[in-house]
């Protein structure tokens, strides 16, 4: 007989303090107002000895040196191992700068100390007081909020915009967890689409996950948490015409009204509840880098560079990089090899939560959730890391701003076929744990 399964939930708010320059798009944009509060919501997870937490936090990334202080205050207060721990970004364009980046303003440490980690850690607590056997339902339904957001042009070329053409992830999926006389515990709502529906606003927001997690909580009177998917390559389906708002905040409510009627239409088809099989399953990720530039190449390349006066964007990125390599160099440390981490991905029944450190595109997962032995496998961007970019292989011959990111962004460059790798090292974890 199985242990009984448990879940419980608690959310807590994060808004940084008004003149905090909001993070995701490279201008300046003190934080004028509080349009919706962001918040930090855990969500745990017991099944006799096994204890896990899914956190769901209204940010725009996250590193993996900040997840590595949550992981280790929550081992330590909650008792939960720290790889049991899964904490993902929705990627709101209206929230704190929690990464440095050049051009994009520099990480907001005093927010991060003082707000976003210890407000995560109190999430987890309570969620884990406030455990009770739960029973699970799931369903999913299609859902067009979002589209490809790589728009080609007459000359070949692919910019940020509106792409009929494109892949994106259609589906929508809403898992119910109800407690054992049928009241709803939590629900969790999967979805891959960027956050700039609310454009560059100074108004803190939710941006569209706001609008479906308050929409769901209210029509289904259960706590609501939005689990990020496949936004690399997808934005919202806007009526201007693009992926990102420019009428206040009329799109960003549009694309959320039509992401909360698919999302509650998907949780009202739910009929059948069933007892829980809790699984974590580890294992690392290898994903080979392709061979580092030498000392001798890095200052030809700054140098190349020039002025960083002159720079910005994807420029002022690759160069802070470099000077990090030259600084390794002058250390006498070796350049790695490949990127490794430790993965956990969160099995429910035939429903299984894949983490990425990356902003995927959405082909990437839509093969992994072919190839998948679990029915529903929904795969989470911006989770323990936010490297950059995954774009499919197909799509680096066409370039654009996502590959030229991927290809520039950093001095450890990720091979061409990186989708594959990921992709059949997460088939592997699943196989290795079945």
């Amino acid at each position: 007989m199985k242990e009984q399964f448990k879940v419980g939930v608690a959310k807590e708010v994060i808004n940084p303090c008004l003149g905090t320059h909001l993070y995701g798009y490279p201008r300046i944009r003190p934080a004028s107002a509080v349009r919706d509060d962001l918040n930090v919501s855990a969500v745990a997870f017991e099944q006799g000895d096994l204890k896990g937490v899914m956190i769901s936090a209204d940010i725009c990334s996250v590193t993996k040196e900040i997840v590595d202080k949550i992981r280790t205050k929550i081992c330590e207060e909650v008792g939960i191992p720290k790889l049991n721990i899964n904490f993902s970004a929705t990627h709101t364009h209206s929230g704190p700068p929690i990464k440095s980046a050049g051009g994009w303003g520099e990480a907001a440490v005093d927010y991060i100390n003082d707000t976003l980690i210890p407000q995560t850690v109190k999430a987890t607590k309570t969620a884990y007081e406030k455990m009770q056997p739960a029973l699970m339902g799931v369903a999913t339904t299609e859902c067009l909020m979002g589209m490809n957001r790589r728009q080609p042009t007459e000359n070949g070329k692919v910019m940020l915009g509106q792409n009929p053409f494109g892949i994106h992830d259609s589906t929508m999926t809403v898992i119910a967890f109800k407690n054992l006389e049928g009241e709803g515990i939590v629900n969790l709502v999967h979805y891959g689409c960027h956050g700039t529906a609310s454009a560059a606003t100074t108004e803190i927001t939710r941006d569209w996950i706001g609008v479906v997690t308050d929409g769901v909580e209210i029509q289904t009177n259960t706590p609501t948490v939005v689990f990020n998917g496949a936004e690399g390559d997808v934005g919202p389906r806007l009526s201007n015409g693009r992926t990102v708002g420019n009428h206040g905040y009329r799109e960003m409510e549009e694309v959320g009204a039509v992401g909360t009627i698919d999302a509650v239409r998907a949780y009202k088809s739910i009929k059948d509840f069933r007892e829980v099989e809790f699984k974590i399953l580890k294992g690392k990720v290898t994903l080979p880098y392709k061979t580092p530039m030498t000392l001798e190449q890095v200052n030809e390349r700054l140098a190349e560079l020039g002025d960083p006066a002159n720079l910005e964007g994807i420029d002022l990125r690759e160069r802070g990089s470099l000077l990090d390599a030259v600084k390794m160099f002058e250390e006498g440390k070796e350049p790695d090899t490949a990127k490794v981490f430790d993965q956990a991905l969160f099995a429910f029944n035939s429903t299984i939560f894949v983490p990425f450190p990356f902003e995927m595109f959405a082909s990437i997962t839509l093969k992994l959730r072919h190839f998948s032995p679990y029915q529903n496998t929904l795969c989470t961007c911006n989770t323990n890391d936010s490297i950059f970019y995954l774009p499919a292989q197909e799509d680096m011959i066409r370039g654009g701003y996502e590959v030229t990111i991927f290809r520039r962004a950093t001095y450890y460059r990720l091979e061409e076929n990186t989708d594959t790798t990921i992709i059949q090292e997460n088939l592997r974890i699943m196989r290795e744990n079945n």
